[in-house]
């Protein structure tokens, strides 16, 4: 969000070029990058998870993930089981995007990145943006659409470290409310 408001405001020379890049990389310092997706669904429950490997070597989970990026994300990675979990053989909207490679290339075009930014109750939001004609336009999203979107356009996806910060708090939180438990 930040970052569209100093592109408005560098384009109106309202602020010079260094400022802007020092926003920007202030703005970076808050986002951990993720540098693997794997999607999967959870053996135990059936609950579908995406799991985001950041760089600073911690996990950031997604869970209740729509099974259709699970298995569309594991289609692009080539690690997709001919028999799918739905049984379905039908394609979807996520097989065509990244079947026709003109889509893909242009799509590529004008994505610059994909942050997961917010979070609405216990829903996480994402922030996917974009670029037409130099003008950055910011769009929420679902996390794992906009994932996906990074994903087969080979773009970067950034996590809020806050976010990361919160849920491995509230992880180590319920790992020691069942140890105790187990006492």
């Amino acid at each position: 969000m930040i970052s569209g408001i100093y592109n408005y405001l560098l384009m109106k020379g309202l602020i010079c070029c260094k400022s802007y890049l020092f926003l920007i990389m202030k703005e970076e310092e808050d986002y951990i990058k993720v540098n693997r997706v794997d999607a999967f669904v959870y053996p135990l429950d059936g609950l579908p998870v995406m799991v985001c490997y950041l760089e600073d070597g911690r996990e950031f989970n997604l869970f209740y993930v729509p099974i259709e990026i699970v298995i569309a994300i594991n289609k692009i990675k080539k690690q997709y089981e001919e028999d799918s979990i739905l049984g379905d053989k039908r394609e979807t909207i996520f097989d065509i995007l990244s079947f026709i490679p003109e889509v893909t290339e242009e799509i590529s075009k004008h994505i610059n990145k994909v942050t997961i930014d917010d979070i609405s109750g216990s829903v996480y939001i994402a922030t996917i943006e974009l670029k037409f004609d130099g003008v950055i336009i910011q769009k929420r999203m679902i996390p794992s659409h906009a994932i996906y979107l990074a994903l087969i356009s080979n773009k970067p996806i950034y996590v809020k470290k806050s976010l990361v910060d919160e849920q491995e708090k509230e992880r180590k939180k319920g790992e020691g409310g069942e140890e105790e438990e187990k006492k």
